[in-house]
């Protein structure tokens, strides 16, 4: 199965360019997987790395659904299925494989686990409660079927669950198959989370500008993405 990892972007070039080296890290086989990046600020030039792409435009999208679904139109023609990657989290080396595998048992992959890092570097395991989006994955066909995110801005994932639910998509769960979490969510001060920035969050981002840009890749500072310290035991939802 060929995926895609899917990110969309805004202002936040070094989480962006650490999400990139977790790409870059993937144990999948590099022929079947791609990562494309959608940002609206006009903060880059277009780039092309190994097997990730690149797209800067200084058109801001009216909603985070529009902009989600205008970025999966930019992965290859034969890409079976698209994973959410968010431009500020991170992600470990069997992200894509555990996503692919379990799309081959059902349409839409959803773990029940994420990683919250601690200050020493290590990984706290908590019940995602069906929430955590950036952890999700799906088939392209199921995309299709229900029309993919719908035009709104806070709760889009949501409301894309929603719709999967409706149309009756299953889903499976990576953490079931026994593949451990891979998706780490780093709650940070120093980031605009939209979850915390109200109704009209998408739309205050959308104000602010930015120069023109490198994009740096680089490893994490604290957490080690070759060899994740994952502490054992799974705790309640955090946020």
């Amino acid at each position: 199965m060929k995926i895609a990892a899917v990110c969309c972007t805004y202002l936040r070039p070094e989480t962006l360019g650490r999400m990139v080296r977790c790409f870059e890290l993937q144990d999948y086989p590099a022929e079947l997987r791609q990562l494309v990046i959608l940002d609206d600020a006009g903060q880059y030039d277009d780039r092309c790395g190994d097997r990730w792409r690149l797209v800067s435009t200084d058109r801001r999208y009216n909603t985070l659904g529009e902009k989600r679904n205008a970025a999966a139109e930019l992965v290859d023609d034969d890409v079976e299925a698209l994973a959410v990657w968010d431009d500020d989290d991170l992600y470990l080396p069997w992200a894509l494989r555990a996503s692919a595998a379990t799309l081959e048992i059902a349409p839409w992959s959803r773990p029940s686990v994420v990683l919250h890092p601690g200050r020493n570097g290590s990984l706290s395991q908590h019940a995602t409660g069906g929430l955590f989006h950036g952890g999700w994955a799906y088939t392209r066909a199921a995309f299709r079927q229900i029309g993919g995110y719908p035009a709104v801005n806070n709760g889009e994932d949501q409301a894309f669950a929603a719709r999967l639910k409706e149309a009756g998509v299953p889903e499976a769960d990576p953490i079931e198959l026994e593949f451990q979490p891979f998706y780490i969510y780093p709650w940070s001060t120093g980031q605009w989370h939209l979850s915390a920035m109200g109704q009209r969050g998408y739309q205050r981002l959308g104000v602010m500008r930015s120069k023109r840009t490198a994009l740096p890749v680089t490893d994490p500072p604290n957490i080690d993405l070759r060899h994740p310290q994952i502490l054992p035991g799974v705790r309640p939802r955090m946020f």
